[in-house]
C-alpha cells in the first residue's frame, strides 16, 4: 500500500513555537521527552507547518497525503485526532490545531525552518500514468442474460458472472469491477457506454445462456467502450458438465482481448481443477446470495448448506473453506451452541482445504479469516499477505488483513486497507462488517476519539448486530462517557440478552491479548462488564 510521506524522505527539521519537528525520525520534541509518529501523521503536519496561520481545505490534505488515491474524511480525521493527541504532550503545542468548519484545518503556531513544500495528486484525465493503466485495464462483468427466465436456472446464470468476475480478478493488474456492486449499479436502461460510465470501467463483458435439460448455450461480448468496439464475442454449444471448461475459456479469451487492445501483457491464474457438480454448485451459488442478507439464521443456514454440499463431495476445497470461515465467524459471533467443537471442525475443514489448493487465493484468505477469528493474528496476516498478493481484488481479505495488523502490530497504516476494501466494494455482503472491524481496530490501538464515530457507522450498517453496540459502549468508556456507554450497552442486550455482554467481553479479552495494550484494553473490557444488566 502506497505512503505519500514527503516530509520524512526530505529530512528537513524545523520548529513549531520553539518544539523541535524532525520528520526523517518521525519525531516531535527532542530526546526523551520526543513524541514518535506514524508516517501520515508527520505528513499531516508537515503540509500544516508549510501554511502556518493558513487554512488547508480537506480535500488538499487527502490529495496529497494519500497519492494512491485511498484517502477518505474518516482517514484524515483519525490523523488529526492523532497530532492533536501528540501535541498534548507540549504546553506550547497544545490547541494551535484549529477546526475550520466543514472546510478544513489550520495551524495557528510561528514555524521556523525550511519545510519541502508537497503537491497534491492530480485528478481527472491528466492522472499519474498508473491511473491510466488501471483504467485501460478495467473491466466489469454484467449479469448473464437468462433467455429461458427460469427459477432453475438461477444459480448457473448468478454463477456464471460471479465466477468470471473472481477468475479475471485473480489476473495480475487487472483491476476488476466487484460482482456486488455490478449487481447494485447495473441498469439494463443504460447504454453499455453508459453503464460503464456509471460503473468506472474500460471494458464490459456481457453474456447470454439457454438450457435444455443438460445442454447449454452461451454467448459472450466483450465491449470496449473506449470507441464502443466489439473487442471478442464466442459461442459456446457445450453440457452442463463442461461449465467449468467454458468459464477457463472465456477467461483466456478476455485476457488476451484485453492484452492486444492496451498492448499490455496479462497472464491469467491457474484453473483450480475440479469437475463439476451440478447440486454443488448450486448450494455454493446460494450461499453466496445469502450473505447479502446477513444474520443469525442465514449464518447457520449457510452451516448447513456446506455441510450439506460436502456429503456430496467430501474433498471440494471451496466447500471446506468456506464451511471453516462461517463456523469461525459463527464463534466470535456467538452463534455456535458448541463453540469448541465448531473450532476444531473449522481448523480441520481449512487444513484440508489448504492439502487439497495450498496456492489458491480464495483458500489462502479463508485460512487467514479463520486464524484472525480464532485469535492467531500472526498466522492471519501470513495467509492474508499471501492471499492479496495473488488475488488483489479480495475486498474481504483485505479487510481482514488490515484490521490483524493495527491488532497485533499496532500499525494503524492497516486502516488504510480496510478503507480499500470499503472504497472498492462498497455494495459488498460483508461491507457492514468491515466498519466493525475498523472500530475494533481503533479500539486495540487505544484511539477512542476515532473509534466513536467509527462503531456508530457499523451500527447504521449492520443494525440487527449486537457488536457494533458493544464495541460503541467499549468505545465511550474509554473516552470517558459512562452514561452513553450504559445505553449502548442496554441496547445491544437487547437483541440477545443480558449474558451477551459477559460473552463479548470474553472474546474481545482473547483478541486484545494479541495487542500491545492488552492491559489498557482489559482495563476498560472490565468497566464494560460491570454494566451488564
Amino acid at each position: 500500500m502506497k505512503t505519500a510521506s514527503f516530509a520524512a524522505q526530505s529530512g528537513a527539521a524545523f520548529q513549531i513555537n520553539g518544539v523541535a519537528v524532525n520528520p526523517a525520525e518521525l519525531t516531535v520534541g527532542r530526546d526523551k521527552d520526543a513524541v514518535r509518529v506514524e508516517p501520515k501523521v508527520m505528513a499531516l503536519l508537515s503540509i500544516l507547518a508549510t501554511k502556518s496561520n493558513v487554512q488547508v481545505n480537506r480535500e488538499y490534505l487527502i490529495d496529497t497525503i494519500w497519492q494512491d488515491g485511498l484517502g477518505s474524511d474518516e482517514s484524515l480525521t483519525r490523523l488529526v485526532y492523532q497530532l492533536r493527541r501528540a501535541f498534548k504532550s507540549f504546553p506550547k503545542l497544545e490547541n494551535t490545531i484549529k477546526t475550520v468548519s466543514k472546510s478544513g484545518y489550520k495551524l495557528e503556531a510561528p514555524v521556523e525552518g525550511q519545510i519541502e513544500t508537497p503537491q497534491p495528486r492530480r485528478r481527472g484525465t491528466d492522472n499519474i500514468q498508473m491511473d491510466r493503466r488501471e483504467y485501460n485495464l478495467s473491466i466489469a462483468v454484467i449479469p448473464v442474460t437468462d433467455y429461458d427466465d427460469i427459477p432453475e436456472n438461477r444459480y448457473l446464470v448468478d454463477g456464471m458472472a460471479r465466477d468470471l468476475t473472481g477468475l479475471l480478478a485473480k489476473t495480475p493488474m487487472l483491476s476488476v469491477t466487484p460482482h456486488s456492486s455490478v449487481i447494485a449499479l447495473h441498469d439494463q436502461t443504460l447504454s453499455i457506454e453508459n453503464l460503464a460510465e456509471t460503473i468506472g470501467c474500460r471494458f464490459i463483458l456481457t453474456g447470454s445462456f439457454r438450457r435444455q435439460a443438460e445442454q447449454i448455450r452461451l454467448r459472450f461480448e466483450l465491449v470496449d467502450t473506449q470507441d464502443s468496439s466489439l473487442a471478442w464475442s464466442g459461442k459456446y454449444n457445450t453440457v452442463l458438465d463442461q461449465f467449468f471448461e467454458v468459464q477457463h475459456d472465456v477467461l483466456l479469451n478476455v485476457s488476451t482481448a484485453i492484452s492486444t487492445n492496451v498492448q499490455f501483457p496479462l497472464v491469467t491464474a491457474d484453473r483450480t481443477a475440479r469437475p463439476f457438480k451440478n447440486e454443488v454448485y448450486r448450494i455454493i451459488q446460494t450461499t453466496e446470495t445469502l450473505r447479502y442478507r446477513y444474520g443469525k439464521d442465514t449464518a447457520q443456514e449457510i452451516v448447513r448448506l456446506l455441510t450439506e454440499g460436502l456429503e456430496i463431495d467430501p474433498g471440494n476445497a471451496v466447500l471446506q473453506a468456506g464451511l471453516a470461515v462461517q463456523l469461525s465467524q459463527n464463534t466470535v459471533s456467538q452463534w455456535e451452541e458448541y463453540p469448541n467443537a465448531a473450532r476444531i471442525s473449522a481448523f480441520q475443514n481449512i487444513e484440508l482445504a489448504l492439502a487439497t489448493a495450498p496456492t489458491n487465493a480464495e483458500i489462502l484468505g479463508a485460512a487467514g479469516i479463520v486464524h484472525a477469528m480464532f485469535h492467531q493474528p500472526k498466522d492471519a496476516i501470513g495467509y492474508l499477505r499471501r492471499a492479496v498478493e495473488l488475488d488483489p481484488n479480495n475486498a474481504h481479505a483485505t479487510a481482514v488483513l488490515g484490521w490483524q495488523i493495527c491488532l497485533a502490530n499496532d500499525d494503524a497504516d492497516g486502516l488504510n486497507f480496510i478503507e480499500a476494501a470499503e472504497s472498492r466494494a462498497p455494495h459488498h455482503p460483508r461491507f457492514g462488517l468491515w466498519a466493525t472491524y475498523r472500530a475494533t481496530a481503533h479500539l486495540f490501538m487505544l484511539d477512542y476519539g476515532s473509534a466513536v464515530p467509527a462503531c456508530e457507522q457499523a451500527i447504521l450498517r449492520t443494525p440487527q448486530y449486537y457488536q457494533p453496540r458493544l464495541s460503541l459502549a467499549w468505545a465511550l468508556l474509554g473516552a470517558g462517557d459512562h452514561d452513553s456507554a450504559k445505553k449502548a450497552t442496554e441496547e445491544a442486550e437487547k437483541f440477545e440478552g443480558a449474558e451477551i455482554t459477559a460473552k463479548f467481553v470474553c472474546e474481545m479479552k482473547k483478541w486484545s491479548a494479541n495487542s500491545p495494550h492488552a492491559e489498557q484494553c482489559n482495563q476498560v473490557l472490565d468497566e464494560l462488564l460491570l454494566m451488564s444488566s
